[in-house]
């Protein structure tokens, strides 16, 4: 690399200072920005609802609890009711992030199986199915379920 400092500046993209490889900082940048961008796009893609569930419908459940995953990303209340004509139908209600809920007072055993509930939010945009994205959500009493 000699002496010439003109010639340095623009003559190689990596070289060796003690046997590491040292980058050129314009490529270190590029590289650091697209690995970002790479990692961002899948998180704010994640958190869009409005694809899954009709924002411009509420609707409310009442039921029983079957089962309450306490997880991330997004905590389930599996909620048995009845359809118009009596048959079983399994509700699967999508609540914020446990870390969220668990800053507010949820934990594994805010539900249990037998629980009556009565949920309220917007429904699953899918033909056939039945999720719900929380909006609202008390015990068949009126009582809250999280003092």
């Amino acid at each position: 690399m000699g002496g010439d400092a003109a010639g340095a500046e623009h003559s190689s993209i990596a070289i060796t200072v003690r046997g590491f490889l040292m980058i050129d900082s314009r490529v270190s940048n590029g590289v650091l920005s697209l690995v970002v961008l790479a990692f961002a796009a899948p998180v704010f893609a994640h958190h869009a609802q409005a694809p899954f569930f009709d924002q411009e419908r509420t609707v409310e459940v009442r039921g029983t609890v079957l089962k309450w995953y306490f997880r991330n990303p997004h905590p389930v209340l599996e909620v048995e009711t009845r359809d118009d004509g009596g048959e079983k139908v399994v509700w699967e209600v999508q609540f914020a992030p446990a870390t969220v809920l668990a800053k507010r007072g949820w934990t594994e055993h805010t539900f249990m199986p037998g629980d009556a509930i009565v949920a309220t939010g917007h429904p699953s945009r899918a033909p056939g199915t039945y999720g719900l994205e929380h909006r609202g959500i008390e015990r068949a009493d009126g009582s809250p379920i999280v003092r």
